[in-house]
């Protein structure tokens, strides 16, 4: 007995078109996301400046430790970069 003839081959087209389109949607739907998320993120961020004092209190700071942290974060920034930089072979 013969196989049964059936036209495999457009059922794959079919199928490979629409998948094709349900990717490019997901796709651009996750670019669209991203998109948003990078927009709103540097508005997101609350400096410790912006603060209320109550809020720094509610942290364990006050207005006057604000200048000492941030100096201090930056010369961590510096020290990690220079690390990074002696790693490499830069310097």
């Amino acid at each position: 007995m013969p196989p049964q003839q059936t036209d495999i081959t457009a059922a794959m087209e079919r199928d490979a078109a629409r998948l094709r389109v349900d990717l490019s949607i997901v796709l651009s739907l996750l670019r669209r996301y991203w998109r948003a998320f990078q927009e709103w993120r540097p508005r997101s961020r609350v400096t410790l400046q912006g603060l209320s004092d109550r809020e720094l209190m509610d942290i364990g700071l006050t207005r006057g430790e604000i200048d000492c942290i941030e100096a201090e974060r930056a010369i961590d920034r510096l020290r990690d970069r220079t690390r990074y930089l002696l790693n490499r072979g830069g310097m």
